[in-house]
């Protein structure tokens, strides 16, 4: 509800259940936000991952969320993968 009145530019969360994200997608789409999964696929009542945006950055969110898609390529998983080592370790180095 926040993406549809304008107090957040962008949503997402993994784990959902279509009833979790119906209502939610049906007032951002009204309010002429955007809704798919972490790919871009208007198809994710069934995919439990959701994104909800402005359409101004829903294409920028999409590109930074697609690696860490279920539904993501290999190539794909593989740099989120490097990407969280890297993460961890400069967490660990106290950088």
């Amino acid at each position: 509800a926040y993406v549809a009145a304008g107090f957040s530019d962008g949503f997402f969360e993994t784990g959902l259940h279509p009833w979790d994200m119906a209502a939610g997608a049906l007032l951002v789409t009204e309010a002429g936000g955007l809704v798919g999964n972490f790919t871009g696929e208007a198809d994710f009542l069934q995919q439990r991952e959701c994104l909800a945006a402005n359409p101004k950055i829903y294409g920028q969110l999409v590109t930074l969320l697609q690696p860490y898609s279920k539904f993501a390529g290999a190539a794909d998983k593989a740099t989120a993968a490097k990407a969280i080592d890297d993460v961890s370790k400069m967490i660990e180095s106290g950088q």
